[in-house]
């Protein structure tokens, strides 16, 4: 009995020694029972590669404007007498649009040409002596006469070109100065798209470039192509930054915008001057 107990004690006794080596050496033994399978470690799911977006195309919000507008004006001050147009109304090339009291105009136009046929008869009856003079009257006489029919056109203001007054910045009765804003006339038959665009998407803008503009009004898109881009800035704005810069100050970023100019193929009869457009070049 007391030698079974003892061999016992020495068996359990080898079992912990083996298994204190197997611990303390750091090693890890599977113990498999028969007919059972060991679950081989699990993998890592694989991570598919993102989708490279490519870089979008440089848009800029800009406006419709007409590559043909003028503010029109008297060259010969006065009282405004006649106007025949208002806002909106389409004219012809050589209309009459509005008028100055011509009357002082016309009584100056009047004496020149007297005096300048006067002066053509003298020098046509001048002998050898008296020539040099004579023409020296004649050639004042006629200057004289052809300032006095300028200063007649002058209280007319004839439309340049065929469009449509868009202003009108007067009214009959009022006085006007020489030079001062009259008319605004518009060509609306071709309008184009103007957008300023940062410095970084004007490098890699070129004349010819297809373009798309959207109508801010509509929300329709219309094709067209650049027609120029500005050498120079137009404009500069500073973006301030939530940073702090040196000294503790906060810092900000200057950016500068170039013009861009896009032909349109064809516009909506809503289209209008002046109307907010986004411009996107397709480069």
């Amino acid at each position: 009995m007391t030698g079974t107990a003892t061999g016992r004690g020495r068996r359990t006794a080898a079992v912990y020694g083996v298994l204190g080596a197997v611990l303390m050496g750091g090693g890890l033994m599977a113990v498999r029972a028969e007919g059972s399978t060991v679950a081989s470690p699990a993998r890592e799911p694989a991570t598919a590669a993102p989708d490279v977006e490519a870089d979008a195309d440089p848009s800029a919000s800009g406006t419709l404007e007409s590559p043909t507008t003028r503010t029109l004006s008297f060259t010969n001050g006065g009282t405004v007498t006649t106007l025949k147009v208002k806002a909106g109304q389409k004219v012809r090339k050589g209309d009459v649009l509005a008028q100055v009291d011509s009357a002082e105009s016309v009584e100056s136009r009047t004496a020149a040409h007297w005096s300048y046929l006067s002066a053509s008869q003298e020098l046509n009856g001048a002998g050898e002596e008296g020539y040099a003079k004579a023409y020296a009257s004649y050639v004042k006489a006629r200057n004289t006469y052809r300032e006095a029919e300028r200063a007649v056109e002058g209280t007319k203001i004839v439309a340049p070109f065929a469009g449509t007054v868009t202003a009108v910045d007067t009214e009959v009765g009022q006085e006007v100065a020489k030079g001062a804003a009259v008319l605004t006339l518009t060509d609306l038959s071709k309008l184009r798209a103007s957008a300023d665009f940062t410095e970084a998407d004007v490098v890699g803008l070129a004349e010819g470039q297809k373009a798309s503009v959207t109508l801010g009004s509509s929300g329709a898109t219309v094709q067209g192509r650049v027609t120029s881009v500005s050498p120079v800035p137009v404009a500069a704005e500073s973006s301030g930054g939530t940073g702090q810069g040196g000294g503790g100050q906060q810092s900000s970023t200057q950016v500068v915008r170039y013009t861009v100019l896009v032909s349109l193929d064809a516009l909506p009869a809503t289209a209008r001057v002046g109307e907010a457009v986004t411009v996107e070049v397709h480069v």
